[in-house]
Order: C-alpha cells, then sequence, then structure tokens
C-alpha cells in the first residue's frame, strides 16, 4: 500500500488543526502557483494601485486570485481521478482546437512575460548592490547583463531538475520556491510595517467598492486580475498535480494546498506592495518611474533605528526582485511542459529542455528601464487567453465520459458549477472590455 496514501488516511482522521498541520506538510502544487503569481507584473500591477486608489483596490488582487482557486479547485477533481493529462482529456473530450490554443496561449504568454520579469529583477537587484555601496551609477548596465545572465544560468538547472527525476526534483523544485516566497513576505511585511498599516482601511480596502472609470484606470484593472492568474497558470497546475504522483486520494489535500499556497502568499504579499506604496506615495501627483524609484522612497524608513538608514530601501529591493526571481523559472517549466503537450511528447528530456529555454529571451529585458505600466499592460493583454482555459474547464469538470463515476456528486456539482459560471463571466467581462478599449469603444 502506498505510504502517502496511509499517511492521508491518518491526517483525514485527525482534529481539524491536525488535518491542517499534516496537509500544510504535504503541500506543493499550490506553492508552485503561488510563486508563480507573485512576479514582476504582480509587483508593478500593486505599486500602481497603491499610488492611484491607496487601500480602496486591495479586493482587485484578492478577487483575481479567489477566482483562479475556485476554477484550479473545480479542475483538480479531472486532473486527479481523470486516467490521462488534462490537456488530453480537454483535446479528446472538448475540443482539440481549444486544447492546442490553449498551450499555445500558455507557450506564448509565458515567453512576453519573461521580459518584465528580468527587467525588474536585473534593476532591483543592481539597486540593491548600489545601495550596499557595491556598485557605482556607471556600472549599473553592466552589472544588470551579469545578474541577468546569472539569474538564467541558475534557472535552467533548478528548472531542469522538475524535468528530471520526478520524486527529488519535483520536491526540491517545490522547497526553493517556498523559501523565496518566505522571504518577499518577510521583506514586504517589515516594510509595510514601517510605514504604519491602517487596519480600518484594509478591511474596508477588501470590500469591492467603486470601479474604475478611465482606460487607463481600466488596464490597471484587468491587468491586476490577468497577472493573479494567468493563461500559463492554468496549463501548469494540472500538471504539477501529477508531477506529484497524487490521485483521487489527494483531493482535499490539493483544495487545500489551492488556498494555503497559492490564495493565502498572494494575498499576503501583494497587499503588503500595496499597503507600503499607499503609506509613502499616496499624495504623490504622479507614479514613479519604475520600481527601482519605489525602492528609494522606502529609504528614509529606518532612520533613527539601530538599523541603518537603508534597510528600507535594501528589503523593498530584494522583496521586489524575489517575485520575479520565483517567476522567471517557473515560466521556462511551463513553455517546456506546453511545448511537450502540444508535440505529444513526454514532458521531460531533448524538447522539455527546449521548450524551457524560449523564454530565455526575456534576458534582452535587463536592457531596458522597465516603466512603471508594462505589468499591468501584459497582464491586461493576458486576461484575454483566460477565457479559453477556464471554459474548457467548465467543460471538462462536467464531461461523465471523461470521469464517469468519479464526477463530483449531485448537488456539490451544482454549487460549483454556479460558482464556475460566475468566474467564467468575470473572465469574460474582463477580456471584453480589454478588447473594446484596443478597438476604442
Amino acid at each position: 500500500m502506498n505510504s502517502e496514501s496511509e499517511l492521508l488516511r491518518e491526517i483525514d482522521a485527525r482534529p481539524w488543526w491536525g488535518r491542517l498541520a499534516g496537509y500544510a506538510r504535504l503541500s506543493g502544487p499550490g506553492w508552485i502557483q503561488g510563486a508563480m503569481t507573485l512576479g514582476a507584473s504582480t509587483a508593478t500591477t500593486s505599486f500602481y494601485l497603491g499610488w492611484r486608489f491607496g487601500y480602496e483596490m486591495l479586493w482587485v488582487n484578492v478577487l483575481g486570485m479567489l477566482m483562479g482557486v475556485i476554477m484550479f479547485g473545480a479542475v483538480a477533481r479531472p486532473a486527479l481521478f481523470g486516467k490521462e493529462s488534462v490537456y488530453r482529456a480537454m483535446s479528446r473530450h472538448v475540443s482539440p482546437v481549444l486544447a492546442v490554443a490553449w498551450a499555445a496561449g500558455s507557450l506564448v504568454a509565458s515567453i512576453f512575460w519573461c521580459l518584465n520579469q528580468y527587467a525588474v529583477a536585473a534593476a532591483c537587484l543592481a539597486d540593491a548592490g548600489q545601495t550596499l555601496g557595491w556598485l557605482e551609477e556607471s556600472h549599473l548596465l553592466p552589472a544588470k547583463w551579469g545578474i541577468g545572465l546569472l539569474i538564467l544560468g541558475v534557472s535552467i538547472p533548478l528548472t531542469w531538475t522538475y524535468g528530471g527525476r520526478k520524486g527529488a526534483g519535483v520536491r526540491f523544485y517545490e522547497a526553493v520556491l517556498k523559501g523565496m516566497v518566505f522571504f518577499m513576505v518577510l521583506c514586504f511585511a517589515t516594510v509595510a510595517w514601517k510605514t504604519g498599516i491602517r487596519w480600518l482601511d484594509v478591511l474596508g480596502g477588501l470590500v469591492p467598492g467603486a470601479l474604475p472609470e478611465t482606460a487607463a484606470d481600466r488596464t490597471l484593472i484587468l491587468g491586476a486580475l490577468g497577472c493573479a492568474v494567468g493563461i500559463n497558470m492554468t496549463f501548469l497546475f494540472p500538471l504539477t498535480l501529477r508531477a506529484r504522483g497524487w490521485n483521487g486520494e489527494h483531493l482535499k489535500l490539493a483544495r487545500f494546498d489551492l488556498v494555503a499556497g497559492m490564495l493565502l502568499p498572494f494575498a499576503v504579499a501583494s497587499s503588503l506592495v500595496v499597503i507600503s506604496v499607499s503609506n509613502v506615495l499616496g499624495d504623490s501627483p504622479a507614479p514613479p518611474e519604475n520600481p527601482v524609484a519605489v525602492a528609494r522612497v522606502m529609504s528614509p524608513l529606518f532612520e533613527g533605528s539601530w538599523l541603518p538608514a537603508s534597510t528600507g530601501r535594501l528589503l523593498f529591493d530584494l522583496g521586489v526582485a524575489a517575485m520575479p526571481l520565483t517567476t522567471i523559472t517557473i515560466l521556462m517549466l511551463v513553455s517546456g511542459l506546453a511545448l511537450c503537450s502540444i508535440l505529444g511528447v513526454p514532458h521531460e528530456g531533448k524538447w522539455f529542455k527546449v521548450g524551457s529555454l524560449l523564454p530565455a529571451a526575456g534576458l534582452l529585458g535587463v536592457g531596458y528601464q522597465a516603466p512603471f505600466w508594462l505589468g499591468p499592460l501584459i497582464s491586461s493583454f493576458a486576461l484575454i487567453l483566460l477565457p479559453i482555459a477556464y471554459l474548457g474547464f467548465l467543460v471538462l469538470f462536467n464531461r461523465r465520459s471523461y470521469l464517469g463515476g468519479d464526477l463530483e456528486e449531485a448537488g456539490r456539482r451544482r454549487i460549483w458549477n454556479v460558482a464556475l459560471v460566475v468566474v467564467l463571466a468575470i473572465a469574460v467581462v474582463g477580456a471584453s472590455l480589454k478588447v473594446f478599449d484596443i478597438l476604442g469603444f
């Protein structure tokens, strides 16, 4: 009998607090999703939310991630109970055209998203080096290229561990990402605490209020929804469940993992960024030009304390840099898996490595000072693709020809379907608004 299956039965017999502790120990795929979405686009979108709206739009990032948790929670059933991958199931039981569009959209989105990841990571790490006195202004550009090459050099072997030995490689990959997420949350929590958190305003900001009226503000909000859950995340999640060797017995664990590893870290980290920026830039008439400019505003936070005066700037630089560092390797992972799926070959070996190297084109981003609006703009375009995946998930969740007797129980399935339709409707409305803005309507 499988030892993990025995452990799951033992965990399920515990009181609720014991179950939470047991599930936390076994979690992993949800953390990959959380680390992926906590990237450069989330950082810059949160900067804009904090500067433009203060605490009022804290609900936007949370809503975007909650949509993903609902959709992923549903697709966990076909992913775990099905006898084939969700991609093949979507091709055979939904539409081969939709399946290819899903994989190709995930691949293209991953390549384009990497440009902003490298730009932000290299800029913030170079600024951290300047803060520590290791770099002079005249050496920043060469340093950025060196940092970008170092990031790529580390990301390639780390990504390939996932496509190698499935047991130890997958768990090592997940452990690294968990550590990075904890690090970024610690950095942002320290900075937000020093800026002063208005807790009543936080609670008010988590309740949806007025909607944006201008095209620029709509791009911001749609970008926040688009980077909370991108189409490439929808492609990756079912595959990470199968890579862990999980099956139908792991359904409760998988859904717990989405909340603990994806929703909570994302909601906390992105909210802390919004709060910090709002507290220090809320009265500024114009947004700062780029992420480094935001970090430099944090310089005075620790003046008069026992820590160096530049601690705020350094912590913010490192926290922001950690976001794209985790995302880069996951975008490489998605690209490798998507290419293998399109070609119909195993998710390892030559074609996985070739696919994982395609986002390396994002290295060109280090020579570009990423403007404040780039992340929201890229993510708002990515939102247009999201209904493709959500529609496929909704159909597959209800497809008896695929799941047979493993369909969700009728009453529970109706509840899930209502939630899935609402999520799909929000995604369609968001994508439509972006298309209308592009066409000038």
